[in-house]
């Protein structure tokens, strides 16, 4: 039997929910977006004539079932990301490997570490329950490679990771640790529980998995994907509202009746597709502020213009180097195959920045030292000049949830339904595309 839904949010979880309820014959669905475009954080922003994403935003390891609807609705207008990534740590570079590798540490640090890492294989983790982040860290890899793992959190996300949940390690690239050559790591990898904390370098990549990397391919960004999915959900019969904001959710005789700020909109059930329970338990009548207990990361965010033939052929470098200006840096303009005829394309650089620090108050007058340390990481060439640039400052971008946010939803979710009966509300733990999208499926089921 068909039915009618509101769907909240027209970001990536908006999208996917919609998919999934229009593959019922005769389902129609409104998506609701208080922003003014369709793709939440994925739709790109213009910068000085490119059209630039707000951070890494590649379909990353995603099914092959979600990678032929992309294409599909780019009209086959999409390439392979063979993902050429490298880190930084301590002044050194480590190709082919995007997490931190502690290999440049002093000998006696490494062996402690070997020692600690060791010990930790000979005990029973089946009743780890590590209550926050910096303890995880410590579990997994050992007092001393746990401490610095945990300064490198608190470098990017300006926050110290013993205030952090568990989870959060979910939107991190701390999972596993590298801090001896990959022969060394291989060798020790042969312990079944150190082979789940430790990482080594493949000699090639290959096809280990069904997940595919896919990029469009329009020079658009992906803003080019934003656009053309939603044409082709209203295609399929949704409706989509943008710029409004839904105010009130009230159960009816019939269903459930969605007030905006535009609008009523009559409806069998609301699927809330987006992380802002606040917004929800305020339409549903109740209070639930979640501000206390998720930390939305600062960023500087920089755009740096040059010519496209002295950027590094690569497509993002991660640098964990506790003092540096950078984190994580693309070569966005080149994988997004933006090439003006005057062969300028451009570089991002996310640079953590703690709200009222130095360089977030400096903001508009650091790229020449932005520019520098790409110069010194060999992103772009030595001689390379900076011809352009913009930054600007993100307040939140990141939100690790911090201790206490868990038992917070967790008493949400049992209030929801005393207030309606007709809302669905996903796990708002999903991070990655693939695990958003793999949520979704099965949703005209659970909201049956």
């Amino acid at each position: 039997m068909s039915k009618t839904y509101v769907v909240a949010g027209a970001g990536f979880r908006g999208f996917c929910d919609a998919m999934e309820l229009l593959k019922v014959p005769g389902n129609k669905v409104h998506i609701v977006e208080p922003a003014p475009f369709f793709g939440g954080i994925a739709y790109s922003r213009e910068v000085k004539g490119f059209a630039v994403d707000k951070g890494v935003h590649v379909f990353d390891s995603i099914p092959v079932d979600l990678a032929d609807i992309v294409n599909e609705i780019m009209d086959g207008h999409t390439k392979t990301i063979e993902f050429v990534s490298a880190s930084a740590f301590n002044g050194v570079v480590t190709d082919g490997f995007s997490l931190p590798d502690l290999a440049s540490l002093d000998e006696g640090t490494k062996a402690k570490i070997k020692d600690e890492l060791l010990a930790l294989a000979k005990l029973d983790h089946s009743s780890d329950n590590p209550a926050n982040l910096g303890e995880l860290f410590r579990q997994r890899f050992g007092e001393t490679a746990g401490g610095v793992f945990g300064r490198i959190f608190e470098k990017v996300y300006s926050i110290h990771p013993d205030r952090v949940e568990a989870s959060g390690l979910s939107v991190t690239s701390l999972h596993r640790l590298k801090f001896l050559g990959d022969p060394e790591m291989v060798e020790l990898k042969k312990d079944p529980w150190l082979d789940t904390v430790l990482a080594a370098r493949r000699k090639a990549v290959g096809k280990v998995d069904d997940f595919v990397s896919i990029y469009p391919d329009t020079g658009e960004a992906m803003k080019g994907w934003c656009d053309r999915a939603a044409k082709w959900l209203e295609a399929k019969g949704a409706v989509i509202s943008y710029g409004e904001k839904i105010t009130a959710i009230k159960d009816t005789a019939s269903g459930v009746s969605v007030t905006t700020d535009k609008q009523v909109i009559e409806a069998d059930k609301v699927i809330w597709a987006n992380d802002n329970v606040a917004a929800l338990a305020g339409a549903l009548g109740f209070e639930a502020d979640l501000k206390g207990l998720q930390h939305g990361t600062p960023m500087v965010f920089a755009t740096l213009i040059t010519q496209a033939k002295q950027i590094k052929d690569f497509t993002y470098l991660q640098n964990f180097e506790p003092d540096a200006f950078t984190y994580r840096t693309a070569a966005a303009g080149l994988f997004s195959n933006q090439i003006k005829e005057d062969g300028t394309s451009f570089i991002t650089c996310e640079c953590p920045a703690a709200i009222g620090s130095d360089t977030w108050e400096r903001s508009d007058e650091i790229a020449p030292e932005i520019w520098a340390e790409c110069q010194a990481l060999g992103i772009v060439q030595e001689d390379a000049e900076l011809l352009d640039h913009e930054v600007i400052r993100i307040p939140s971008t990141f939100k690790p949830a911090l201790v206490g946010f868990t038992d917070k939803i967790a008493e949400i979710y049992a209030e929801i339904p005393k207030h309606s009966e007709r809302v669905h509300l996903h796990n708002v733990e999903p991070f990655f595309r693939r695990d958003i999208y793999l949520d979704s499926l099965g949703l005209n089921e659970k909201v049956a």
